[in-house]
């Protein structure tokens, strides 16, 4: 049973859409003929062909066959209920629908959005695909028509393009209100009714007598109520106008009677009064709407602008060089720390800055309004109440497009955060540069005595024969240890012995040229690397160094041994020191307190 009960429900949701616009196509083309026809017959307005065309443009192609079916059987039921012959109302019926489905075909052409009446392009199709539409549903209607004269071709194209250009621009308006929820109709419909109801009352003033030409009237109410409403407005406004002065032309009390024409012309008269109505109307709501889009995008770009400033610590402004004034966004206020409601001078400007950064902010502005150039600047700002702001600025010439004078417009930014994370950074890199270097030196450092390691020593030696090898000059190594140390460390203690180690470590340096280099290479064993020295010059260098420790100190009193070797060509750093360390076994073997040269 839900079954058949669902189905029942959406077989009438199909059906029932093209039923209403069947009753309201004869129901309105009933009314026009009955309020709207003259003496000779003649109706001002055919509002069925607008009806047709907006419902042509709104509902979907594949349900269009069944709208026009619906009309079909209202315009035929209608002709033949008036009296006209069957084939006339056959083809009277294929007129009405053609005209209408050529200008909803030309529209679609162009798609569903080719349908606007807030741009100037798109009411201009839409009046073109309109105006091609009656003139085809007139020129059939002629044909199969037995008045086949000039004057009824006349008499069908003009209500039928009347009826288009009002109606149909109010129900696709009305319609896309609606579904899009544009108008908020609870709020709005006092003021609907109020505003179209002065147009109703100003066209039953204005129509309502023959006394005085007061059409300027409703021309001027149907504008008030564009201004007030928009397109439907203009639109609704002038149906109203449409209805009320068709139907005083029909009683014979309108203003037109003052014209010295026949029903034809007074017809023709009303037709061209309520499409100039349209035409004033209509242009004036496109502008207002584009207007009103125009200042809604303006509004949401600079409410985005100002967030963006706001979490970016920016702010624009901007330097009238003719009148000397300056204008700021409101995050430049917030980034001077004053009060927004006071506009500042540009002195008031340049005494925000620092006192040291003054000049120079003063010499770059002036320098870029000189050479009409861009520049920009780090500089500090002090608030009001004495905190120092970094700012970070950055303008460039703007030139008015009215005349030939310009200005300065550029940005400025909030930078403090930035530059306390720049200071913290380069703090941490000097930490850490340092902390590098401290740990160099101690894995390079004998802890003991000071001097090189082992490391450290055998570093320098290569390095002093790679460059004796580029240069060619010449390189040599002494290698001493102390006489007798166990005996030392035996007798005197081990504390002793480190102390005569770091002695021996700062006699030998102090007997050492400029450039050389001692190092503990293990226990009392010592390296001396000799840049830029013959064998001669080692031996001299290596027997002041025994000298001076040999008198450097009592209790107890240390000897050392030395061996002394140079490099030769191609010879490798540790077969230099295994020559100068035989050399120093040598010396021991030949009594001690010694030096020699290695063979």
């Amino acid at each position: 049973m839900p079954d058949v009960r669902n189905g029942l429900v959406h077989a009438l949701g199909l059906v029932a859409p093209p039923i209403a616009t069947g009753i309201g196509y004869y129901v309105v083309g009933l009314a026009s003929l009955l309020l709207t026809r003259g003496g000779l017959g003649i109706a001002t307005i055919w509002p069925p062909s607008g009806i047709l065309f907006a419902v042509l443009l709104i509902v979907p192609r594949r349900r269009a066959g069944w709208h026009i079916a619906a009309v079909a059987l209202a315009s035929l039921g209608a002709n033949l209920g008036s009296g006209t012959a069957l084939f006339v109302s056959i083809g009277f019926t294929v007129a009405n629908i053609t005209g209408s489905a050529l200008a909803a075909w030309l529209v679609r052409a162009h798609g569903r959005s080719g349908v606007s009446f807030t741009e100037l392009t798109g009411m201009i199709r839409f009046c073109m695909a309109a105006l091609m539409g009656t003139m085809v549903s007139a020129t059939i209607a002629v044909v199969v028509s037995p008045a086949t004269s000039a004057n009824f071709w006349v008499s069908w194209f003009s209500p039928d393009l009347v009826g288009a250009l009002v109606v149909t621009p109010l129900i696709l308006i009305g319609y896309d209100a609606f579904k899009n929820r544009l108008v908020p109709w609870r709020k709005a419909a006092p003021r609907i009714v109020t505003v179209l109801g002065l147009v109703a009352l100003v066209s039953a003033l204005s129509f309502g007598q023959s006394n005085y030409p007061l059409l300027f009237l409703p021309m001027l109410a149907v504008i008030i109520a564009a201004f007030s409403l928009g397109s439907l407005g203009a639109a609704g406004g002038v149906l109203i106008v449409a209805v009320i002065g068709s139907a005083a032309v029909s009683l014979g009390i309108s203003p037109l009677s003052l014209i010295h024409a026949d029903a034809l012309k007074q017809s023709l008269f009303l037709q061209f009064y309520l499409l100039t109505l349209l035409g004033a109307a209509l242009p004036i709501a496109a502008l207002l709407a584009t207007r009103a889009r125009i200042a809604r995008r303006l509004s949401d770009k600079m409410r985005l602008l100002q967030l963006a400033e706001s979490a970016a610590h920016f702010g624009h402004w901007r330097f009238d060089i003719a009148t000397q004034t300056v204008s700021w966004s409101p995050e430049v206020f917030r980034i001077y720390g004053v009060d927004p409601d006071i506009m500042p001078s540009l002195d008031g400007v340049i005494r925000g800055f620092h006192a040291e950064d003054r000049a120079a902010v003063t010499a770059i502005i002036e320098r870029s309004i000189e050479h009409r150039a861009a520049f920009q600047f780090n500089a500090r700002l002090v608030q009001p109440g004495g905190e120092i702001c970094h700012v970070y600025s950055r303008g460039e010439i703007d030139h008015n497009a009215d005349d030939s004078s310009f200005g300065l417009f550029g940005i400025i930014q909030d930078i403090t955060v930035q530059v306390a994370h720049e200071a913290a950074i380069e703090h941490a890199r000097i930490r850490a540069e340092e902390a590098a270097r401290a740990a160099t030196v101690m894995a390079e450092t004998d802890q003991l005595t000071g001097i090189a390691n082992r490391r450290r020593t055998h570093l320098v030696l290569e390095q002093a024969i790679s460059l004796s090898r580029r240069l060619g000059g010449p390189l040599s190594v002494a290698i001493f240890d102390v006489d007798h140390f166990k005996r030392v460390n035996d007798t005197w203690g081990h504390q002793a012995g480190d102390e005569v180690l770091k002695r021996i470590a700062t006699d030998a340096e102090g007997e050492l040229r400029n450039g050389d280099m001692v190092g503990r290479f293990g226990g009392e064993e010592f390296v001396i690397v000799l840049p830029d020295a013959t064998a001669q010059v080692a031996l001299l260098v290596a027997e002041r160094v025994r000298i001076a420790i040999e008198a450097g100190g009592s209790n107890p009193c240390v000897t050392i041994s030395i061996g002394v070797a140079e490099l030769t060509n191609g010879e490798a750093g540790d077969a230099l020191l295994r020559r100068a360390d035989q050399a120093l076994y040598v010396a021991k073997a030949e009594g001690r307190n010694t030096l020699r040269l290695a063979a």
